[in-house]
C-alpha cells in the first residue's frame, strides 16, 4: 500500500475504536439505567407514579450513541474525499470526484431509455477521461409517483424506487450517422427507431434491440461485440440498458446496489482496496471491451 492509504487506514482505525468505546459505554449505562429501573419498580410498586422521570435518564445512552455515530460520518467523508480521490488518480486523466454531484436528470431522460422520474437524486459522480475516451458517471436513484385510493377514497401517495443503480455516458471523437438502443425490457421512446432481432437466440432472449436502421445496427453489433454485452450483463443483477447515439455511449445499471462503499470496521488493505477497487475498475473494462478507443470510434 501507499503512504496515502496507510495514512487513510489509520485515521480509520482511530475513529473505529473511538466508536466502538462510545457504543460500548452507551449499551453498558443503558443496560444499568434499565436494571435499576426494573428493580426499583419490583422492590417498590407504587414507584411507579413517577416512573416516567427515570425513563428520562435513557437520554443519557442516546445522546452518547449519537456522539459514536458522528465518527461513523466522518469516516465516510474520509472514505469519499480521500480513499476515492487516490484510487481515481491512480487510473485515470483528469479525473474529478463529488461526494454530492450527480449525472443529471435531463441526460438520462434525453436518452428515451428509462421513464422520467418524478422524484430523482444521485451521489459520487466521476468525471474523467481514459485511453482518449472521455467519461462520467454517478450513483443514480429514480422515483415514480403513485397515487393509492382506497375502499373509502382515501387518497394517499407514495413515491416507489423503480431505478436505483449506476449510470455511466462515455463520449468519443467520431459522430455516430445512428442511434441504437438495447435493453432488457422496452426503452420508454422508440421514435425513428426499428426493432431488429440478431443472429443470436440467446442474445434476442435476453435483449430488445432497436436501431435507426439495419446496417447501423449491425456494424456496430457484431458477433463480438454481442459476446461482450452479454458479459456484462452476467456481471450485474437487475437490468441493463445500453444506448449508442451522436458521440456518445449510456450504459444504466439498475441493480439496486450503492456503488464506492467501503465498510467501517474494514480494515483497508490490499485485499479490501481490491473489492472497492472494482467499482470503479469497471470504467476502464467498458472501454477495453466495448473497444471505444479504438479506431472505428476515432475520427
Amino acid at each position: 500500500m501507499n503512504e496515502k492509504l496507510i495514512q487513510i487506514e489509520a485515521k480509520r482505525k482511530k475513529l473505529y475504536e473511538q466508536y466502538s468505546s462510545q457504543m460500548k459505554k452507551a449499551i453498558m449505562i443503558a443496560l444499568l439505567i434499565g436494571a435499576t429501573v426494573g428493580l426499583v419498580f419490583w422492590l417498590i410498586p407504587d414507584f411507579r407514579d413517577v416512573s416516567l422521570y427515570f425513563f428520562g435518564l435513557f437520554i443519557i445512552p442516546l445522546i452518547m450513541g449519537a456522539t459514536a455515530t458522528k465518527y461513523s460520518k466522518t469516516f465516510r467523508d474520509i472514505i469519499k474525499s480521500e480513499l476515492i480521490t487516490v484510487v481515481l488518480e491512480d487510473k485515470f486523466d483528469e479525473v474529478q470526484y463529488n461526494q454530492h454531484a450527480s449525472i443529471s436528470q435531463a441526460t438520462i431522460d434525453f436518452t428515451g431509455m428509462v421513464k422520467q422520474a418524478d422524484r430523482f437524486k444521485g451521489e459520487d459522480y466521476i468525471r474523467g477521461s481514459y485511453n482518449g475516451v472521455q467519461f462520467e458517471t454517478s450513483d443514480v436513484e429514480m422515483r415514480e409517483r403513485v397515487e393509492h385510493v382506497d375502499s373509502k377514497g382515501n387518497r394517499t401517495v407514495s413515491y416507489p424506487i423503480y431505478f436505483k443503480g449506476r449510470w455511466y455516458v462515455f463520449r468519443f471523437e467520431k459522430t455516430l450517422d445512428g442511434a441504437l438502443k438495447i435493453c432488457e425490457s422496452y426503452p420508454r421512446s422508440r421514435q425513428g427507431l426499428e426493432k431488429f432481432d440478431t443472429e443470436s437466440i440467446q442474445f434476442n432472449k435476453k435483449f430488445k434491440l432497436y436501431a435507426s436502421d439495419k446496417q447501423f445496427a449491425f456494424y456496430h453489433l457484431n458477433p463480438i461485440m454481442m459476446e461482450k454485452l452479454l458479459e456484462l450483463e452476467k456481471m450485474h443483477r437487475g437490468k441493463i440498458y445500453f444506448y449508442y447515439a451522436g458521440n456518445e455511449l449510456h450504459i444504466g445499471v439498475n441493480d439496486n446496489q450503492d456503488y464506492l462503499e467501503m465498510p467501517f470496521r474494514k480494515e483497508i488493505n490490499q485485499e479490501s482496496i481490491k473489492v472497492f477497487e472494482g467499482d470503479i475498475d469497471l470504467i476502464p473494462a467498458i472501454i477495453k471491451e466495448m473497444k471505444l478507443d479504438s479506431r472505428k470510434f476515432k475520427k
